[in-house]
Protein backbone atom coordinates (compact mmCIF):
# COMPACT_ATOMS: atom_id res chain seq x y z
CA UNK A 1 0.00 0.00 0.00
CA UNK A 2 1.56 3.52 -0.94
CA UNK A 3 1.37 6.20 1.24
CA UNK A 4 -1.08 7.42 -1.55
CA UNK A 5 -3.44 4.98 -0.95
CA UNK A 6 -7.14 6.36 0.26
CA UNK A 7 -6.83 3.97 2.79
CA UNK A 8 -3.23 4.32 4.07
CA UNK A 9 -4.23 7.14 6.61
CA UNK A 10 -6.90 4.84 8.01
CA UNK A 11 -4.91 1.91 8.90
CA UNK A 12 -3.43 2.96 12.40
CA UNK A 13 -0.49 0.69 12.80
CA UNK A 14 1.75 1.57 10.09
CA UNK A 15 2.29 5.31 11.87
CA UNK A 16 2.04 4.01 15.24
CA UNK A 17 5.60 2.76 15.46
CA UNK A 18 8.65 3.89 13.56
CA UNK A 19 11.40 1.73 15.55
CA UNK A 20 9.33 -1.23 13.91
CA UNK A 21 10.10 -0.27 9.96
CA UNK A 22 13.68 -2.12 10.21
CA UNK A 23 13.61 -5.72 9.64
CA UNK A 24 15.32 -6.17 12.85
CA UNK A 25 11.76 -6.61 14.27
CA UNK A 26 10.60 -9.40 11.99
CA UNK A 27 13.81 -11.46 12.82
CA UNK A 28 12.68 -10.88 16.73
CA UNK A 29 9.53 -12.39 15.88
CA UNK A 30 10.68 -15.31 13.61
CA UNK A 31 13.37 -16.23 16.25
CA UNK A 32 10.71 -16.20 18.86
CA UNK A 33 10.85 -20.00 18.99
CA UNK A 34 14.11 -20.46 20.00
CA UNK A 35 13.60 -18.54 23.29
CA UNK A 36 10.26 -20.53 24.14
CA UNK A 37 12.31 -23.84 23.99
CA UNK A 38 15.01 -22.58 25.73
CA UNK A 39 13.03 -22.25 28.46
CA UNK A 40 10.99 -24.97 27.87
CA UNK A 41 14.49 -27.52 28.18
CA UNK A 42 15.05 -26.10 31.05
CA UNK A 43 12.10 -26.67 32.85
CA UNK A 44 11.95 -30.29 31.45
CA UNK A 45 15.46 -31.21 32.93
CA UNK A 46 14.57 -29.14 36.21
CA UNK A 47 17.44 -27.08 36.20
CA UNK A 48 16.30 -24.31 38.26
CA UNK A 49 15.59 -26.76 40.66
CA UNK A 50 18.70 -28.11 40.90
CA UNK A 51 20.55 -24.95 41.07
CA UNK A 52 18.36 -23.71 43.90
CA UNK A 53 19.31 -27.29 45.65
CA UNK A 54 22.86 -26.11 45.72
CA UNK A 55 24.30 -27.48 42.10
CA UNK A 56 25.36 -24.16 40.91
CA UNK A 57 28.70 -25.69 39.00
CA UNK A 58 28.63 -26.91 35.56
CA UNK A 59 29.63 -30.38 36.64
CA UNK A 60 27.47 -30.52 39.64
CA UNK A 61 24.26 -29.40 37.56
CA UNK A 62 25.10 -31.83 34.70
CA UNK A 63 25.88 -35.34 37.04
CA UNK A 64 22.59 -34.28 38.94
CA UNK A 65 20.25 -33.43 35.33
CA UNK A 66 21.92 -35.63 33.30
CA UNK A 67 23.32 -33.83 31.09
CA UNK A 68 26.77 -33.08 28.58
CA UNK A 69 28.55 -30.59 30.37
CA UNK A 70 29.62 -28.73 27.48
CA UNK A 71 25.73 -28.44 25.45
CA UNK A 72 24.63 -27.81 29.40
CA UNK A 73 27.07 -24.39 29.47
CA UNK A 74 25.98 -23.53 26.74
CA UNK A 75 21.91 -23.55 27.92
CA UNK A 76 23.29 -22.16 31.05
CA UNK A 77 24.40 -19.13 28.77
CA UNK A 78 21.30 -18.18 27.13
CA UNK A 79 19.80 -18.78 30.42
CA UNK A 80 21.90 -16.23 31.90
CA UNK A 81 21.19 -13.44 28.80
CA UNK A 82 18.00 -14.13 29.22
CA UNK A 83 17.90 -12.99 33.01
CA UNK A 84 16.29 -16.53 34.46
CA UNK A 85 19.73 -17.00 36.01
CA UNK A 86 22.58 -14.87 37.02
CA UNK A 87 26.13 -16.27 36.91
CA UNK A 88 29.83 -15.37 38.35
CA UNK A 89 33.09 -17.77 36.90
CA UNK A 90 31.23 -21.18 37.14
CA UNK A 91 28.68 -20.73 39.56
CA UNK A 92 25.06 -20.01 38.91
CA UNK A 93 21.99 -18.75 40.58
CA UNK A 94 18.31 -18.49 39.78
CA UNK A 95 16.98 -14.98 39.20
CA UNK A 96 14.49 -13.71 41.37
CA UNK A 97 11.69 -14.03 38.39
CA UNK A 98 12.96 -18.10 38.16
CA UNK A 99 12.80 -18.67 42.16
CA UNK A 100 8.58 -17.38 42.61
CA UNK A 101 8.02 -19.28 38.86
CA UNK A 102 10.47 -21.95 38.00
CA UNK A 103 11.75 -23.71 41.50
CA UNK A 104 9.45 -27.05 42.24
CA UNK A 105 7.93 -26.74 45.71
CA UNK A 106 8.06 -22.84 45.19
CA UNK A 107 4.25 -21.74 46.35
CA UNK A 108 3.54 -19.64 43.01
CA UNK A 109 5.34 -22.72 40.59
CA UNK A 110 4.13 -22.70 36.86
CA UNK A 111 7.12 -25.09 35.45
CA UNK A 112 3.56 -27.40 34.81
CA UNK A 113 1.97 -24.23 32.98
CA UNK A 114 5.05 -23.76 31.05
CA UNK A 115 5.40 -27.03 29.69
CA UNK A 116 1.50 -27.20 28.64
CA UNK A 117 2.58 -24.38 26.50
CA UNK A 118 5.26 -26.80 24.97
CA UNK A 119 2.48 -29.27 24.11
CA UNK A 120 0.52 -27.06 22.61
CA UNK A 121 3.03 -25.83 21.02
CA UNK A 122 2.73 -29.17 18.08
CA UNK A 123 -0.50 -27.58 17.62
CA UNK A 124 0.65 -24.74 16.21
CA UNK A 125 2.31 -26.12 13.10
CA UNK A 126 -0.66 -26.76 11.38
CA UNK A 127 -1.96 -23.02 11.71
CA UNK A 128 -1.17 -22.45 7.91
CA UNK A 129 -3.29 -25.79 7.20
CA UNK A 130 -6.00 -24.64 9.22
CA UNK A 131 -6.62 -21.39 7.54
CA UNK A 132 -5.81 -21.91 3.55
CA UNK A 133 -8.33 -24.31 1.47
CA UNK A 134 -7.28 -27.50 1.11
CA UNK A 135 -7.20 -26.99 -3.07
CA UNK A 136 -4.30 -24.01 -2.37
CA UNK A 137 -1.68 -24.59 -4.63
CA UNK A 138 2.02 -25.32 -3.12
CA UNK A 139 5.06 -24.36 -4.05
CA UNK A 140 6.77 -26.85 -6.08
CA UNK A 141 10.28 -26.33 -4.44
CA UNK A 142 9.37 -25.73 -1.04
CA UNK A 143 11.32 -26.48 2.18
CA UNK A 144 10.42 -29.76 3.92
CA UNK A 145 11.79 -32.17 6.40
CA UNK A 146 11.81 -34.18 3.20
CA UNK A 147 14.02 -32.03 0.71
CA UNK A 148 16.83 -33.26 -1.29
CA UNK A 149 20.35 -31.87 -0.31
CA UNK A 150 20.12 -29.07 -3.61
CA UNK A 151 16.81 -27.77 -2.77
CA UNK A 152 17.73 -27.01 1.14
CA UNK A 153 20.97 -25.59 -0.19
CA UNK A 154 19.07 -23.26 -3.04
CA UNK A 155 16.81 -22.12 0.01
CA UNK A 156 19.98 -21.41 2.42
CA UNK A 157 21.96 -19.27 -0.14
CA UNK A 158 18.49 -17.49 -0.58
CA UNK A 159 17.97 -16.74 2.62
CA UNK A 160 21.48 -16.18 3.91
CA UNK A 161 21.99 -13.88 0.79
CA UNK A 162 18.27 -12.06 1.26
CA UNK A 163 19.66 -11.20 5.20
CA UNK A 164 23.73 -10.59 4.08
CA UNK A 165 22.77 -7.75 1.87
CA UNK A 166 20.81 -5.85 4.90
CA UNK A 167 23.87 -6.72 6.98
CA UNK A 168 26.04 -5.54 4.18
CA UNK A 169 24.65 -2.20 4.43
CA UNK A 170 25.25 -1.62 7.94
CA UNK A 171 28.85 -2.80 7.61
CA UNK A 172 29.18 -0.25 4.45
CA UNK A 173 27.81 2.71 6.39
CA UNK A 174 30.04 1.86 9.47
CA UNK A 175 33.12 1.88 7.47
CA UNK A 176 35.00 4.77 6.39
CA UNK A 177 35.71 4.19 2.73
CA UNK A 178 39.11 5.69 2.22
CA UNK A 179 40.56 4.24 5.05
CA UNK A 180 41.08 0.62 3.39
CA UNK A 181 41.95 -0.76 -0.06
CA UNK A 182 41.39 -4.04 -1.79
CA UNK A 183 41.58 -6.14 -2.91
CA UNK A 184 38.87 -7.99 -1.29
CA UNK A 185 38.93 -11.92 0.06
CA UNK A 186 35.34 -12.69 0.97
CA UNK A 187 35.81 -16.13 2.56
CA UNK A 188 32.44 -18.18 2.66
CA UNK A 189 30.53 -15.14 1.18
CA UNK A 190 27.47 -17.41 -0.17
CA UNK A 191 26.17 -14.96 -3.10
CA UNK A 192 28.52 -12.35 -2.55
CA UNK A 193 26.32 -9.71 -0.51
CA UNK A 194 29.15 -8.08 1.63
CA UNK A 195 31.87 -8.32 -0.92
CA UNK A 196 29.62 -6.37 -3.95
CA UNK A 197 28.88 -4.11 -1.28
CA UNK A 198 32.17 -2.90 -0.26
CA UNK A 199 33.11 -2.42 -3.94
CA UNK A 200 30.10 -0.16 -4.29
CA UNK A 201 31.90 1.81 -1.42
CA UNK A 202 34.53 2.12 -2.85
CA UNK A 203 33.12 2.99 -6.36
CA UNK A 204 30.94 5.82 -4.91
CA UNK A 205 34.30 7.22 -3.72
CA UNK A 206 35.63 6.92 -7.35
CA UNK A 207 37.98 4.14 -6.13
CA UNK A 208 38.29 0.83 -7.77
CA UNK A 209 38.58 -2.34 -5.29
CA UNK A 210 38.79 -5.94 -6.71
CA UNK A 211 37.18 -8.89 -4.99
CA UNK A 212 37.56 -12.77 -4.89
CA UNK A 213 34.42 -14.47 -3.44
CA UNK A 214 35.36 -18.16 -2.07
CA UNK A 215 33.27 -20.83 -1.34
CA UNK A 216 32.05 -24.65 -1.65
CA UNK A 217 31.08 -25.41 -5.40
CA UNK A 218 27.14 -26.05 -4.57
CA UNK A 219 27.12 -22.72 -3.24
CA UNK A 220 28.47 -20.79 -6.05
CA UNK A 221 26.23 -23.07 -8.08
CA UNK A 222 23.03 -21.79 -6.08
CA UNK A 223 24.42 -18.17 -6.30
CA UNK A 224 24.47 -18.01 -9.59
CA UNK A 225 21.32 -19.67 -10.56
CA UNK A 226 20.31 -16.92 -7.95
CA UNK A 227 21.96 -14.25 -10.36
CA UNK A 228 21.85 -15.65 -13.75
CA UNK A 229 22.91 -12.37 -15.44
CA UNK A 230 26.83 -11.85 -16.62
CA UNK A 231 26.36 -8.20 -15.08
CA UNK A 232 25.94 -9.72 -11.89
CA UNK A 233 29.52 -11.34 -11.51
CA UNK A 234 31.43 -9.27 -13.71
CA UNK A 235 33.34 -7.46 -10.30
CA UNK A 236 33.99 -10.60 -9.01
CA UNK A 237 36.41 -13.21 -9.28
CA UNK A 238 35.45 -16.38 -8.05
CA UNK A 239 36.87 -19.70 -6.07
CA UNK A 240 34.82 -22.94 -5.71
CA UNK A 241 36.69 -24.62 -3.03
CA UNK A 242 36.73 -24.85 0.68
CA UNK A 243 38.70 -22.43 2.69
CA UNK A 244 39.65 -25.07 5.14
CA UNK A 245 41.66 -26.91 2.02
CA UNK A 246 42.32 -24.61 -0.18
CA UNK A 247 45.73 -23.12 -1.16
CA UNK A 248 46.15 -19.55 -2.19
CA UNK A 249 49.28 -18.28 -4.21
CA UNK A 250 52.41 -18.26 -1.76
CA UNK A 251 52.70 -14.72 -2.02
CA UNK A 252 48.13 -13.48 -2.57
CA UNK A 253 47.65 -11.21 0.41
CA UNK A 254 44.44 -8.89 0.60
CA UNK A 255 43.50 -5.11 1.63
CA UNK A 256 40.42 -6.42 3.11
CA UNK A 257 40.29 -10.32 4.27
CA UNK A 258 36.35 -11.05 5.28
CA UNK A 259 34.62 -13.61 7.34
CA UNK A 260 30.90 -12.95 7.38
CA UNK A 261 28.61 -15.62 9.68
CA UNK A 262 32.07 -17.66 8.89
CA UNK A 263 33.45 -18.94 12.43
CA UNK A 264 30.50 -19.88 13.96
CA UNK A 265 30.09 -22.84 11.29
CA UNK A 266 33.09 -24.97 12.91
CA UNK A 267 34.14 -25.66 16.08
CA UNK A 268 36.71 -23.85 18.38
CA UNK A 269 40.15 -25.21 17.33
CA UNK A 270 39.16 -25.68 13.39
CA UNK A 271 37.95 -21.82 14.09
CA UNK A 272 40.81 -21.01 15.29
CA UNK A 273 43.19 -22.27 12.30
CA UNK A 274 40.88 -20.82 9.80
CA UNK A 275 41.56 -17.45 11.52
CA UNK A 276 45.04 -17.49 11.55
CA UNK A 277 44.45 -18.79 7.61
CA UNK A 278 42.62 -15.41 7.03
CA UNK A 279 45.27 -13.54 9.14
CA UNK A 280 47.89 -14.33 7.46
CA UNK A 281 46.35 -13.86 3.64
CA UNK A 282 45.59 -10.17 5.44
CA UNK A 283 48.04 -7.30 3.90
CA UNK A 284 50.74 -6.02 6.67
CA UNK A 285 48.51 -3.00 6.54
CA UNK A 286 44.94 -4.45 5.88
CA UNK A 287 42.53 -5.78 7.50
CA UNK A 288 40.67 -8.79 8.58
CA UNK A 289 36.77 -8.23 8.55
CA UNK A 290 34.56 -10.41 11.23
CA UNK A 291 30.80 -10.16 11.90
CA UNK A 292 29.40 -12.72 13.47
CA UNK A 293 27.03 -13.22 16.80
CA UNK A 294 29.29 -13.05 20.11
CA UNK A 295 27.78 -15.00 22.89
CA UNK A 296 29.55 -12.03 25.43
CA UNK A 297 28.69 -8.94 23.65
CA UNK A 298 26.08 -6.84 25.21
CA UNK A 299 24.74 -5.14 22.67
CA UNK A 300 21.23 -4.13 22.06
CA UNK A 301 19.95 -7.78 21.89
CA UNK A 302 22.75 -9.12 24.23
CA UNK A 303 20.95 -12.59 24.24
CA UNK A 304 20.87 -13.46 20.59
CA UNK A 305 24.52 -14.52 20.52
CA UNK A 306 24.37 -17.09 22.86
CA UNK A 307 20.78 -18.20 21.27
CA UNK A 308 22.58 -18.67 18.09
CA UNK A 309 25.44 -20.80 19.36
CA UNK A 310 22.25 -23.28 20.51
CA UNK A 311 21.01 -22.64 16.50
CA UNK A 312 24.62 -24.32 15.86
CA UNK A 313 24.56 -26.56 18.20
CA UNK A 314 21.34 -28.09 16.73
CA UNK A 315 21.69 -27.56 12.99
CA UNK A 316 25.25 -28.15 12.28
CA UNK A 317 27.96 -30.59 12.90
CA UNK A 318 30.04 -28.75 15.71
CA UNK A 319 29.35 -25.31 14.94
CA UNK A 320 29.09 -22.78 17.80
CA UNK A 321 29.18 -18.93 18.51
CA UNK A 322 33.03 -18.12 19.48
CA UNK A 323 33.05 -15.20 22.61
CA UNK A 324 34.72 -11.79 20.53
CA UNK A 325 36.39 -11.70 23.84
CA UNK A 326 38.35 -15.27 22.80
CA UNK A 327 38.90 -14.27 19.23
CA UNK A 328 40.38 -11.30 20.19
CA UNK A 329 42.79 -13.48 22.23
CA UNK A 330 43.27 -15.48 18.53
CA UNK A 331 44.19 -12.64 16.67
CA UNK A 332 47.03 -11.01 19.20
CA UNK A 333 48.49 -14.62 18.96
CA UNK A 334 48.28 -14.02 14.97
CA UNK A 335 50.15 -10.57 15.49
CA UNK A 336 46.93 -8.48 14.79
CA UNK A 337 47.06 -6.93 17.81
CA UNK A 338 44.89 -3.79 17.10
CA UNK A 339 41.22 -4.92 17.15
CA UNK A 340 37.84 -2.82 17.54
CA UNK A 341 34.84 -4.23 18.45
CA UNK A 342 31.79 -2.69 17.25
CA UNK A 343 27.66 -3.86 17.52
CA UNK A 344 25.35 -3.38 14.49
CA UNK A 345 22.11 -1.27 14.61
CA UNK A 346 20.23 -4.85 14.62
CA UNK A 347 21.85 -8.24 16.58
CA UNK A 348 25.26 -8.51 15.25
CA UNK A 349 28.60 -7.78 15.76
CA UNK A 350 31.38 -6.23 13.51
CA UNK A 351 35.10 -7.40 14.67
CA UNK A 352 37.73 -5.29 12.65
CA UNK A 353 41.47 -6.24 13.18
CA UNK A 354 44.90 -5.20 11.93
CA UNK A 355 48.73 -5.36 12.30
CA UNK A 356 48.84 -1.60 11.99
CA UNK A 357 47.30 1.25 14.17
CA UNK A 358 45.66 2.89 11.61
CA UNK A 359 42.85 0.45 12.07
CA UNK A 360 41.20 3.00 14.15
CA UNK A 361 40.71 4.88 11.55
CA UNK A 362 38.53 2.78 9.57
CA UNK A 363 35.47 4.00 12.31
CA UNK A 364 34.14 7.44 11.43
CA UNK A 365 34.95 10.03 14.94
CA UNK A 366 31.58 9.95 15.96
CA UNK A 367 32.12 6.18 16.72
CA UNK A 368 35.59 5.99 17.66
CA UNK A 369 35.24 6.71 21.29
CA UNK A 370 32.13 4.35 22.02
CA UNK A 371 33.93 1.55 20.76
CA UNK A 372 37.04 2.60 22.32
CA UNK A 373 35.71 2.16 25.51
CA UNK A 374 33.42 -0.54 24.30
CA UNK A 375 36.24 -3.23 26.48
CA UNK A 376 34.76 -1.54 29.55
CA UNK A 377 31.35 -3.43 29.21
CA UNK A 378 32.75 -6.60 29.09
CA UNK A 379 35.39 -5.85 32.13
CA UNK A 380 31.88 -5.13 33.37
CA UNK A 381 30.41 -7.99 33.04
CA UNK A 382 33.48 -10.24 34.15
CA UNK A 383 33.36 -8.69 37.47
CA UNK A 384 30.11 -9.91 37.94
CA UNK A 385 27.63 -6.73 37.22
CA UNK A 386 24.23 -8.17 35.98
CA UNK A 387 24.75 -5.90 32.96
CA UNK A 388 26.78 -2.71 31.86
CA UNK A 389 25.89 -0.15 29.06
CA UNK A 390 27.99 2.80 27.21
CA UNK A 391 26.08 6.16 27.19
CA UNK A 392 27.14 9.80 26.23
CA UNK A 393 27.21 11.95 29.26
CA UNK A 394 24.50 14.14 27.95
CA UNK A 395 22.06 11.23 28.26
CA UNK A 396 22.71 11.63 31.52
CA UNK A 397 19.66 13.11 33.46
CA UNK A 398 20.19 15.79 36.28
CA UNK A 399 17.80 17.51 38.42
CA UNK A 400 17.50 19.76 41.80
CA UNK A 401 14.61 17.15 43.31
CA UNK A 402 16.75 14.03 43.87
CA UNK A 403 18.92 15.80 46.29
CA UNK A 404 15.85 17.71 48.07
CA UNK A 405 14.40 14.57 47.94
CA UNK A 406 17.18 12.67 49.96
CA UNK A 407 16.69 15.62 52.49
CA UNK A 408 12.84 14.74 52.74
CA UNK A 409 12.50 10.71 52.03
CA UNK A 410 15.57 9.52 53.51
CA UNK A 411 16.28 8.68 57.81
CA UNK A 412 19.98 8.71 56.81
CA UNK A 413 20.05 12.37 55.71
CA UNK A 414 23.18 13.99 57.00
CA UNK A 415 24.82 10.66 58.39
CA UNK A 416 27.16 9.85 55.58
CA UNK A 417 30.13 11.62 54.28
CA UNK A 418 28.97 11.06 50.93
CA UNK A 419 25.09 12.14 50.93
CA UNK A 420 23.41 15.64 50.75
CA UNK A 421 23.97 17.64 52.50
CA UNK A 422 27.81 16.37 51.67
CA UNK A 423 28.79 14.49 48.36
CA UNK A 424 28.71 16.39 45.53
CA UNK A 425 26.60 19.09 44.62
CA UNK A 426 24.53 19.45 41.71
CA UNK A 427 26.58 22.25 40.18
CA UNK A 428 29.67 20.73 40.59
CA UNK A 429 28.40 17.68 39.03
CA UNK A 430 26.53 19.08 36.05
CA UNK A 431 30.23 21.39 35.65
CA UNK A 432 32.11 17.97 35.51
CA UNK A 433 29.94 16.09 33.62
CA UNK A 434 31.17 18.62 30.57
CA UNK A 435 34.52 17.27 31.12
CA UNK A 436 33.75 13.83 30.17
CA UNK A 437 32.75 12.13 27.11
CA UNK A 438 30.92 8.65 28.54
CA UNK A 439 29.45 6.82 31.45
CA UNK A 440 29.10 3.17 32.10
CA UNK A 441 26.04 2.40 33.71
CA UNK A 442 26.08 -0.77 35.61
CA UNK A 443 23.39 -2.80 36.94
CA UNK A 444 24.05 -4.84 40.13
CA UNK A 445 22.28 -6.65 43.11
CA UNK A 446 22.81 -6.35 47.07
CA UNK A 447 24.78 -7.06 49.33
CA UNK A 448 25.87 -3.26 48.87
CA UNK A 449 29.31 -3.67 49.95
CA UNK A 450 29.96 -6.15 47.47
CA UNK A 451 28.59 -4.05 44.59
CA UNK A 452 30.49 -0.70 45.90
CA UNK A 453 33.61 -3.08 46.16
CA UNK A 454 32.89 -4.47 42.19
CA UNK A 455 32.32 -0.32 41.14
CA UNK A 456 35.52 0.39 42.93
CA UNK A 457 37.45 -2.73 41.28
CA UNK A 458 36.31 -1.70 37.75
CA UNK A 459 37.43 2.10 38.72
CA UNK A 460 40.67 0.95 39.23
CA UNK A 461 41.15 -1.45 36.48
CA UNK A 462 39.96 1.80 33.82
CA UNK A 463 42.34 3.93 35.66
CA UNK A 464 45.32 1.61 34.99
CA UNK A 465 44.66 1.58 31.52
CA UNK A 466 45.50 4.90 30.92
CA UNK A 467 41.83 6.48 31.89
CA UNK A 468 43.17 8.64 34.42
CA UNK A 469 39.88 10.66 35.14
CA UNK A 470 38.04 7.83 35.82
CA UNK A 471 35.32 7.95 38.70
CA UNK A 472 32.63 5.83 40.10
CA UNK A 473 29.22 6.85 41.45
CA UNK A 474 27.56 4.42 43.47
CA UNK A 475 23.68 2.90 44.73
CA UNK A 476 22.86 4.78 47.86
CA UNK A 477 24.64 5.72 50.98
CA UNK A 478 28.31 4.88 51.37
CA UNK A 479 29.10 1.14 52.28
CA UNK A 480 32.75 1.70 53.45
CA UNK A 481 32.03 1.86 56.99
CA UNK A 482 29.44 1.13 59.50
CA UNK A 483 28.90 4.53 60.10
CA UNK A 484 30.73 8.56 59.66
CA UNK A 485 32.73 10.06 62.11
CA UNK A 486 30.57 12.87 64.51
CA UNK A 487 33.12 15.39 62.67
CA UNK A 488 31.52 14.28 59.23
CA UNK A 489 34.93 13.37 58.41
CA UNK A 490 35.88 10.70 55.90
CA UNK A 491 38.16 7.41 56.89
CA UNK A 492 38.45 5.96 53.91
CA UNK A 493 38.65 8.92 51.03
CA UNK A 494 40.44 6.24 48.66
CA UNK A 495 37.47 3.85 48.97
CA UNK A 496 34.58 6.20 49.74
CA UNK A 497 32.20 7.39 46.65
CA UNK A 498 29.40 9.38 46.32
CA UNK A 499 25.79 8.02 44.99
CA UNK A 500 24.24 8.80 41.75
CA UNK A 501 20.97 9.94 43.44
CA UNK A 502 22.80 11.93 46.13
CA UNK A 503 24.80 13.68 43.33
CA UNK A 504 21.37 15.09 41.58
CA UNK A 505 21.24 12.88 39.26
CA UNK A 506 17.95 11.09 38.19
CA UNK A 507 18.45 7.33 38.26
CA UNK A 508 15.33 6.40 36.65
CA UNK A 509 15.65 8.24 33.58
CA UNK A 510 19.26 8.06 33.34
CA UNK A 511 19.11 4.25 33.21
CA UNK A 512 15.99 4.39 31.14
CA UNK A 513 17.90 6.37 29.14
CA UNK A 514 20.64 3.80 28.81
CA UNK A 515 18.33 1.08 28.13
CA UNK A 516 18.03 -0.67 31.70
CA UNK A 517 14.19 -1.68 32.67
CA UNK A 518 14.36 0.11 36.00
CA UNK A 519 10.94 0.39 38.11
CA UNK A 520 10.37 1.20 42.07
CA UNK A 521 10.10 -2.25 44.34
CA UNK A 522 6.57 -2.60 45.20
CA UNK A 523 6.09 -5.72 47.11
CA UNK A 524 7.99 -7.32 50.00
CA UNK A 525 10.49 -10.22 49.19
CA UNK A 526 11.51 -8.83 45.48
CA UNK A 527 15.08 -8.00 44.63
CA UNK A 528 16.58 -4.77 44.57
CA UNK A 529 18.60 -3.83 41.40
CA UNK A 530 21.29 -1.41 42.06
CA UNK A 531 22.55 1.28 39.74
CA UNK A 532 25.88 2.37 39.46
CA UNK A 533 27.87 4.77 37.17
CA UNK A 534 31.75 5.12 35.73
CA UNK A 535 32.64 8.36 34.28
CA UNK A 536 35.15 7.84 31.21
CA UNK A 537 37.32 9.55 28.89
Amino acid sequence: MSENHPAFNRVPFLNSDPAHWDFQYLEDIATGYWYAQVLFSAVELDLFGWIENGCTKVADLAAAAMCKPDELNRLLNALERMALIHGEDDDRVNSQLARRFLVPGAPDYMGDFILYRKYMQTGWSGLTERVALPDRPVAADRLTADSDYTTRNAHYVRAMDRLARLKADDITALLVPDAWNGPILDVGGGAGAVCRALVRSQAARGRHADAVLLDLPEVIAAARRLYPQATAWQEIVVIEGDFRHHRFDGKATFGMVVLSNFLHAYAADTARQLLEKAAALTAPDGVLLIHDYFPDRAGRRPHKGALYDLNMLLNTFDGGCQPAERVCEWLHGAGMTNTITCDLTSDSTLLLAGRSDRIGDLIPPERRADTALDRWVLAARRLGFAQARLISTDRIRTAAWPREKCRFGCAGYGRNAMCPPGGIDLETLERMLGEYGWALVVEGAPPGRAFHDQLLALEREAFLAGLHKTLAFGAGPCPVCPQCPEDGSCRHPDRARPSMEGSGIDVYATARAAGFSLEPVAQPGRYVKYMGMILLQ
